[in-house]
């Protein structure tokens, strides 16, 4: 099993949403982080408009998803096709090597 933690825009979690469900991977968890990369954030106003600050971090959102070894390769490709644009990204994949399902205390592949 794979874990697969994917760092988009905000406005772009529907359409990670939508590729998961596709896939039938079950469940994701997200949330909003801040970080800073290649893509540089755009000034913001202040002070009714007067001035501006470019703020260090850019606001993102992370979705986590547990999925199995043959779903990596097209969820690679679907996320790439649908989401590979100017606005950013990231995919991280890494193993996990047990799982626990806390409702059913299954161990090791359990269903997702």
């Amino acid at each position: 099993m794979k874990k697969m933690e994917i760092i988009i825009p905000h406005r772009r979690l529907n359409d990670v949403s939508e590729i998961l469900k596709s896939a039938n991977t079950g469940g994701m968890t997200h949330y909003k982080v801040s970080g800073r990369g290649i893509t540089k954030a755009e000034a913001v106003a202040v002070g009714r408009g007067t001035t501006q600050y470019t703020p260090e971090f850019i606001p993102r959102t992370k979705v986590e998803v547990i999925i199995k070894d043959d779903q990596v390769e097209n969820l690679i490709n679907k996320l790439v096709e649908r989401l590979g644009d100017t606005l950013g990204g990231k995919l991280f994949i890494t193993d996990v090597p047990v799982v626990v399902d806390l409702s059913t205390n299954m161990r090791g592949e359990c269903a997702i």
